[in-house]
């Protein structure tokens, strides 16, 4: 069973990975002109159990797209990537109760090489995850813009707006909570 930060970060790095085997493979064309190289939208649909919570599983149902822009370095290589994604309904169900709520996002992440450090780094802007709820409003949100200092998103360097859901060790307890 795998959990449902894992879930979601398998299905973007299955979109990123195809993103960067098609960039590896057109570099030419983007380093002899400077111009970013653009992929997608790719569209996927994603049906799993996204982890356990006490007594009952959490079952992740949804579609969305996810777009592309990769610039190169003189060499060919990638110096940085903009991922675009759009996952305006996935549906999370308490599989016992049958209880389910709504999570939408809609957010641009961009990683970036810094070569004085050799390390990577991700910016990721938007909402990644909205719930609002009829009759009581939103409950759930992470929102604005937060820079990590490594690709797993365990560094936050840097945050503004609200962040429920900043580090993955959040997702239990606000999912669960939520669908109790």
């Amino acid at each position: 069973m795998r959990s449902f930060a894992t879930g979601i970060r398998l299905r973007l790095a299955r979109v990123v990975g195809l993103g960067l085997m098609v960039g590896l493979l057109a570099p030419g064309a983007a380093s002899a002109t400077g111009a970013p190289e653009k992929f997608g939208p790719f569209y996927e649909t994603a049906d799993f159990i996204g982890f356990e919570c006490d007594g009952f599983d959490i079952r992740i149902q949804g579609s969305g797209s996810t777009t592309f822009t990769i610039w190169f370095d003189e060499n060919g290589d990638i110096e940085r990537l903009l991922q675009r994604s759009r996952f305006p309904h996935d549906t999370l169900t308490n599989t016992v109760t049958g209880k389910s709520i709504v999570v939408r996002g809609e957010f641009n992440e961009r990683v970036e090489y810094d070569p004085v450090t050799d390390t990577w780094q991700k910016t990721i802007t938007g909402f990644r995850y909205m719930v609002n709820e009829p009759g009581t409003g939103v409950t759930i949100r992470d929102v604005g813009r937060i820079q990590y200092g490594d690709l797993e998103q365990t560094l936050v360097l840097w945050e503004a707006g609200e962040h429920d859901l900043a580090l993955d060790e959040q997702f239990w307890s606000t999912f669960c909570g939520a669908l109790a």
